[in-house]
């Protein structure tokens, strides 16, 4: 079964941030603790805005992305931890 979002939702798996390097150094936390890294797994088409303007989603899947710790709804598919949340959440996206 795949997940296929509906509107403007998107789909987030959260990246782990990495707590010691490969040669066993431990990183301190990062200065941006409010902030998490996700990877985009699927984008709905989009929504209609007050106006009845129909706005496409501009993020893609498989972008790497920052937002907000505490964004969005967890989701819970076969086994996996998501998060849905919507455009507006996203703080940046990563190139």
């Amino acid at each position: 079964m795949k997940l296929r979002p509906i509107l403007n939702k998107i789909i987030v798996k959260l990246q782990d941030p990495e707590k010691e390097t490969a040669g066993g150094i431990v990183i301190a936390s990062a200065k941006n603790e409010g902030v998490v890294e996700g990877d985009v797994i699927a984008v709905g088409p989009g929504a209609h805005d007050d106006k009845g303007k129909f706005i496409e989603v501009n993020i893609q899947p498989g972008s790497k992305i920052l937002l907000n710790a505490g964004a969005g709804a967890p989701l819970k598919f076969e086994e996996e931890d998501y998060l849905v949340i919507v455009e507006e959440e996203v703080i940046a996206v990563l190139s």
